[in-house]
């Protein structure tokens, strides 16, 4: 007999010994999703907003299985409606996909199981997503999927990818676990981030800027000089293109990640490695295209072409978390990462025709290895309120480029009314280097078990102008309009 034969055997046995009910937990939510951008001058250009953003319903299913004891299935499973017509032609309105879009997403899809061959052996593989280390979000020590961040209000979310992963348990106090994950997935990225690469123009389409290069001021400075003798309105910059270099799939592109966690009554603390690449894209190479237009010979057409890359880096962490009586159950936790990354030099080039006009480069990336951590308390002070803040080292997105690894402040308070049927919560992100920011008040309504109405507001703070226009790093955090627009939102779910 195969060993396919085999295992259907052994499962359409275990279906006969139980009943589908005894098998199969569910639960999930649906959840409708409104928001307003309430910003006029964060867009492509000033006066693009006010306007509904998103208008998205969405079905969230996760679902395990259990045919055997030590078997388990897991599946999380979104079914997305946009909310927004995309026909624009006759034809386009025959077709649902474009009058009602939607999409299914599969955040996880995987197989465990326990104790086999050993008692002290877990073994799993399949779509998974990971979070590793003690910190609320804001995890420093936690590579193993990339970050989701195509909705900025969502940014705990990260991208599934398949793997294999194994639990050891050679003591109580002891779990290691590592993952293999062949094929590397970098980090989803908002719709606005494409305005980071945007050409700043007047009220008459007159060129007034571009952004900076990851380069030496003087060299910017020099580059920007090509330009000071041409006339700013008759350049025509088309949108840039931006092209990812990716890893080529191969087995020394796959990533590692090990972790040993240890607990000792209320202290519980982590070991970790990773091996792999930085999720989020860095820049690594550009080329301006000059030439005069063939359609007025009195403009000429600017293109410009950004090149990414995806470091490798190796990843040293420890993560802890502590809660004791003697502290007034003040919970406290802390994580820092050791990251050794590959060099980058970006470099530029800039054409006139078939003449080539500049030419400079810089390191983006040293190799001198950085640190990134957080650390944090929370503390419910009452059955009504309940404090959380926390000190980052570096942005998800920080990798020690020119732009560098800033530092963040970071509190949420919650205020329960009402025996918990009105929930206030105000948090924020303060960037300490440039004072840009993010606030979030949200309201939320208990309108039945089960059943919640959210409003709120999610606003970006800080200019949209570099403090320097020839300084990679002078944009700010969270005001740059690359960071999106500010919105109100109304949502309403169901969680069963």
């Amino acid at each position: 007999m195969s060993r396919t034969a085999l295992a259907l055997g052994l499962f359409a046995a275990g279906l006969a010994r139980a009943d589908w009910t005894d098998m199969i937990s569910l639960s999930g939510r649906l959840e409708s999703d409104i928001r307003f951008d309430i910003d006029d001058y964060r867009g492509e250009k000033p006066g693009d907003g006010f306007r509904f953003s998103i208008n998205r319903n969405d079905a969230i299913v996760h679902a395990e299985i259990k045919p055997f004891d030590n078997v388990v299935g897991v599946l999380d499973a979104r079914l997305r409606f946009y909310g927004f017509n995309e026909a624009n032609s006759l034809p386009a309105l025959a077709d649902r996909n474009k009058v009602d879009p939607f999409s299914v997403q599969l955040d996880q899809a995987y197989v465990a199981v326990k104790g086999v061959p050993f008692s002290w052996l877990d073994i799993k593989g399949g779509r998974m997503q990971l979070t590793w280390g003690s910190a609320d979000i804001f995890n420093q020590v936690d590579f193993a999927n990339s970050r989701d961040f195509y909705d900025p209000m969502d940014y705990a979310r990260k991208v599934p990818n398949e793997m294999l992963g194994v639990d050891l348990y050679p003591a109580p106090w002891l779990t290691i676990s590592a993952v293999w994950i062949p094929v590397f997935k970098p980090a989803m990225l908002p719709p606005s981030t494409s305005l980071a690469f945007g050409i700043d123009r007047d009220t008459n389409g007159c060129l007034q800027g571009f952004p900076a290069p990851p380069l030496e001021p003087s060299q910017t400075r020099e580059l920007m000089g090509l330009f000071s003798s041409v006339d700013p309105c008759s350049l025509n910059f088309s949108t840039p293109e931006v092209r990812l270099f990716m890893p080529q799939n191969g087995i020394a592109d796959s990533q590692v990640a090990v972790k040993a966690q240890f607990s000792f009554d209320n202290l519980e603390f982590g070991l970790h490695y990773y091996r792999g690449r930085f999720g989020f894209p860095v820049a690594y190479n550009a080329v301006a295209h000059a030439n005069v237009s063939t359609d007025d010979p009195t403009k000429v057409d600017v293109r410009y072409i950004a090149e990414v890359l995806y470091p490798r880096i190796q990843v040293a962490g420890f993560d802890f978390s502590y809660s004791a009586e003697w502290l007034a159950d003040i919970g406290i936790v802390g994580e820092i990462a050791v990251i050794f990354p590959e060099e980058v030099t970006f470099g530029l080039r800039a054409y006139q025709g078939n003449t080539r006009l500049y030419e400079a480069s810089a390191t983006n990336v040293a190799s001198t290895p950085f640190v990134k951590a957080t650390v944090g308390l929370d503390y419910t002070f009452t059955k009504w309120l309940y404090v959380n803040v926390m000190y980052l080292r570096g942005f998800f997105d920080e990798f020690n480029d020119r732009y560098g690894v800033h530092n963040y402040a970071v509190a949420t308070a919650e205020l329960k009314f009402l025996n918990d049927a009105l929930l206030v919560r105000l948090a924020g992100i303060l960037n300490i280097d440039d004072l840009s920011n993010v606030a979030n008040p949200q309201l939320t309504w208990v309108a039945a078990p089960g059943v919640e109405v959210l409003a709120g507001a999610f606003i970006f703070g800080g200019s949209t102008v570099p403090t320097d226009p020839f300084e990679y790093a002078a944009r700010s955090k969270f005001g740059q309009r690359a960071a999106g627009r500010s919105f109100a939102y109304l949502k309403m779910r169901l969680t069963f």
